[in-house]
């Protein structure tokens, strides 16, 4: 089985001005297969956070530049949607969706993103009425930033146990949050179709806390390869 690797970049490039070919080479430097944006706006999160949020918004007119520069380097190109617009707007120029795991329960946008007849991959942080649609990949996630590798450890061993009691749902992946790729490895090896891990530049940037460096990326890739299933 051949793992999908992506490289999530975040909100990382928004401090250098988005410089999305920068980015999209340096994870397809790392062995990444995809790159991913996210579509937010600040609005969309508590009112308590959105004016941190506000300058990390990705300018949505760009988006079509970004998915360019990642296929120009040999990627996929994906983007995690929060709204009606942002769904049509992947729908065009996007290989994928993503749906974080805050709109697990969002079953609006959700039918949104089914209607669009591409891959979704879904981030899950429980299983509590879980059910996966047609074209769902469930990716397995820990809503925190960084996650203990201990704590990320032992959800991954979990949702093992979870997709091999439901031989239906074996496809899965693993979207790590901690500050190194040990749970990565660990996923993949018991199993995971799909590993999504934030990549970084330098480790002070935004979101560097839970990313990788390039050279960090490629030794998870070479190990993920080594071991793929």
């Amino acid at each position: 089985m051949t793992v999908k690797i992506i490289a999530e970049l975040g909100s990382n490039p928004a401090a250098s001005g988005w410089p999305m070919k920068i980015y999209c080479d340096a994870a397809a430097l790392a062995g990444a297969d995809a790159a991913k944006t996210q579509l937010f706006y600040a609005e969309h999160f508590p009112e308590a956070e959105r004016e941190s949020k506000h300058p990390l918004e990705f300018p949505r007119e760009r988006l079509a530049e970004f998915v360019a520069c990642a296929h120009n380097a040999g990627l996929e190109a994906g983007a995690s949607v929060f709204d009606a617009d942002a769904v049509a707007l992947a729908a065009k120029y996007c290989d994928w969706l993503k749906l974080a795991a805050r709109e697990q329960s969002n079953s609006d946008l959700r039918g949104l993103t089914i209607l669009t007849r591409k891959t979704v991959y879904r981030s899950i942080s429980n299983f509590d009425n879980f059910r996966v649609m047609w074209r769902e990949v469930p990716m397995v996630t820990i809503s925190e930033y960084p996650t203990p590798m201990w704590k990320s450890l032992l959800a991954v061993i979990g949702a093992e146990d979870y997709f091999r009691r439901r031989a239906a749902l074996r496809a899965w992946g693993w979207s790590s949050h901690t500050r190194g790729w040990w749970d990565c490895a660990l996923a993949v090896r018991l199993g995971a179709s799909v590993i999504e891990k934030h990549i970084c530049l330098l480790h002070n940037e935004i979101e560097g806390g839970h990313s990788l460096t390039p050279a960090d990326f490629s030794r998870m890739t070479s190990y993920v390869r080594r071991w793929e299933i």
